[in-house]
């Protein structure tokens, strides 16, 4: 029994380094090579693994992006849960959602040019890649409520919340792209703090702040036209 099971655990194990070496070139080969002009042989001679093997953990090429995708919005959006609670003003809170956010893609260019490329492939294919799509929907939703969750459901409509997070997702993944542009080599900044602050304070500008001072104002006009109207009546 010792021996069969330890045949086991071996066999897991190398199952386990094989499914970890073919992630790991699939996302190498693809921000070299890029999504396109990858294919299955690239990435099992990256990986010095044979097609029978990657075969073994994916049914496709198709199946290893989706696997890439899946797990890096996965690590995005764990970074969202792990923002830690803040009792500082609503512009504070959203800029740290969107720094998080930043940095997990800072230090991961592989998975910036991964998303860039399937977005890209998903806008030119709409019918096709349903999974893929609904990772992207998934990534979105996160965002959404997080959104929410900083302004308030009150000062956010879903409608809202949705625009809202396109945008931030917009900001980051377009920022970060940009600066691996311009910087190349030297790599994208890690926080980029003032574009974030200025972007994330102009966020609690427009659904935040100003409806909050609109009610008041609102409020305070109402109260002073009764006023006037007693003070007529009399």
């Amino acid at each position: 029994m010792a021996s069969v099971a330890s045949k086991e655990s071996r066999t897991n194990r190398r199952r386990a380094r094989s499914f970890e070496s073919l992630v790991r070139a699939g996302l190498v080969v693809i921000a070299q090579r890029g999504l396109y002009d990858t294919t299955i042989e690239h990435i099992t001679e990256a990986a010095d693994i044979g097609k029978g093997t990657f075969y073994a953990h994916f049914p496709s090429k198709d199946d290893l992006v989706f696997h890439l995708v899946r797990h890096g919005f996965d690590e995005m959006i764990a970074a969202g849960h792990a923002m830690p609670a803040t009792d500082g003003t609503p512009a504070a809170r959203v800029a740290a959602l969107i720094r998080g956010q930043v940095q997990v893609l800072a230090r991961r260019q592989d998975l910036v040019i991964l998303l860039h490329q399937v977005r890209g492939l998903l806008i030119l294919q709409p019918a096709a890649r349903h999974r893929l799509r609904q990772e992207y929907r998934r990534y979105v939703e996160f965002l959404a409520e997080e959104c929410r969750r900083l302004l308030g459901p009150r000062d956010l409509s879903p409608g809202d919340a949705r625009d809202l997070a396109c945008a931030i997702a917009g900001f980051v993944a377009g920022t970060l792209s940009f600066e691996m542009l311009v910087r190349g080599s030297r790599g994208p900044a890690l926080t980029l703090k003032r574009p974030v602050n200025a972007f994330a304070a102009g966020i609690v500008a427009r659904y935040g702040a100003s409806r909050a001072r609109a009610r008041t104002n609102g409020a305070r006009g109402g109260a002073g036209a009764s006023q006037g109207g007693g003070r007529t009546t009399a």
